[in-house]
């Protein structure tokens, strides 16, 4: 019986051997990650090296074969100046669907965007469509109906990354996709899950139309907008409470007991409060990001966006609003580690290496002024 578990370690192992410090990342993907897979499946690997070349290819094979069951291997090897270039359209699944297990592969990745996810929705909701109205009109019904299979499995894909952008939430597996979006869309998800007695005609209609009607879902979803403005002084509250959830949610893990310990007591100084000038970005009447700043001294000390909302650009809008008010001032701030590559996308650099003050870790950073560069434009909410 094949062991998904052993094979990994084998796998992991010979290529250290194989490949040695060039080997900067393996990660597993597919239906063994999702708890799908079945006697037939393939396990899907993916492999970054510093770099790549056809011996690297050839030893890779050799590897597969050496560890047994090469019939199952399947994947993706490449360099890791290719990765670096990757198209950003596909970065978001990429992240949601890959478990590291050898490195972490958010350090081999370009900046990607929110908008980066819409349009490879559309760019696949697009393609679907098209196959499947030119294989209607101009293959016949046997053809169709033995392809369609193969639609239903693209659907799930499409359909998982629709359900992230309109909720927030990527769902890893069909069972639990399935329980969570709507009525219409588990129909024509799940209309093809018995195949022998599934009515073609049917299902491909509900596919067909439910195709029509997400294009217009995505184009909502890109006129989306979310307004940015100063905080009052009664709002001051509810901008401390969105902190503090993001911070435990995002950062804590970074910094232990300790440092979520004062961090929370920052939140409750009224002296490390005063002073300081609040933005907020809000999805109707709710807020879902905020930005403070320290008037005087020009010095970040609060930066969270609602973790439903990032890759929205939320972060990046804060960003530029509170530079209108500060415009060609030196901005300065401690960066957090889980930050810092939002941040350096801002255009910040860093002053200093990593301290850790009172259990809080930091890279100290400044902006001078220049504005924003596109990369942060587009890849900024990766991290906020």
């Amino acid at each position: 019986m094949f062991d998904p578990d052993k094979y990994m370690n084998d796998l992991l192992l010979h290529c250290r051997s194989v490949f040695k410090e060039r080997l900067l990342y393996i990660g597993l993907q597919g239906s063994y990650l999702r708890g799908e897979a079945h006697e037939n499946s393939d396990i899907d690997v993916m492999v970054i090296l510093d770099r790549f070349s056809v011996q690297d290819m050839n030893a890779y094979r050799e590897i597969l074969q050496k560890i047994g069951s090469y019939d199952k291997s399947c994947g993706f090897i490449c360099g890791r100046e290719e990765m670096k270039c990757w198209n950003p359209l596909e970065i978001c699944a990429l992240q949601h669907t890959t478990k590291d297990l050898y490195g972490a592969l958010k350090d081999h990745l370009p900046p990607a965007a929110r908008e980066d996810e819409i349009n490879f929705v559309k760019l696949s909701l697009g393609n679907l469509y098209h196959e499947i109205c030119h294989r209607y009109i101009h293959a016949d019904r046997d053809t169709n109906i033995a392809a369609f299979r193969g639609v239903c499995k693209s659907l799930f894909f499409l359909m998982q990354n629709l359900h992230y952008l309109e909720s927030g939430r990527f769902v890893a597996t069909k069972k639990e996709l399935t329980d969570a979006i709507s009525r219409e869309d588990r129909q024509v998800l799940t209309v093809w899950d018995e195949p022998d007695a599934a009515d073609f005609e049917k299902a491909f209609a509900m596919l067909f139309s439910w195709c029509q009607r997400a294009f217009t879902r995505v184009d909502k979803l890109k006129r989306r907008d979310y307004p940015v403005r100063r905080l009052t002084e009664a709002e001051t509250q509810a901008a401390l409470g969105l902190a503090l959830r993001v911070f435990c949610a995002f950062e804590s893990p970074d910094y232990g007991q300790k440092g979520t310990e004062e961090f929370q007591k920052c939140l409750n100084d009224e002296a490390y409060l005063a002073g300081i000038c609040y933005y907020g970005a809000f999805d109707g009447e709710k807020l879902v990001g905020v930005l403070g700043i320290r008037k005087e001294k020009r010095h970040v000390c609060f930066f969270f966006v609602d973790g439903n909302y990032h890759r929205r650009g939320i972060g990046t809008k804060l960003f530029q609003r509170m530079r209108e008010d500060f415009y060609g001032s030196t901005i300065t701030l401690n960066s957090s580690p889980y930050g810092l590559p939002f941040y350096k996308a801002l255009g910040f650099t860093e002053t200093g290496s990593e301290q850790t003050v009172n259990g809080i870790r930091f890279t100290p950073m400044k902006y001078e002024g220049r504005a924003p560069s596109y990369d942060a434009q587009k890849g900024g909410e990766r991290n906020r």
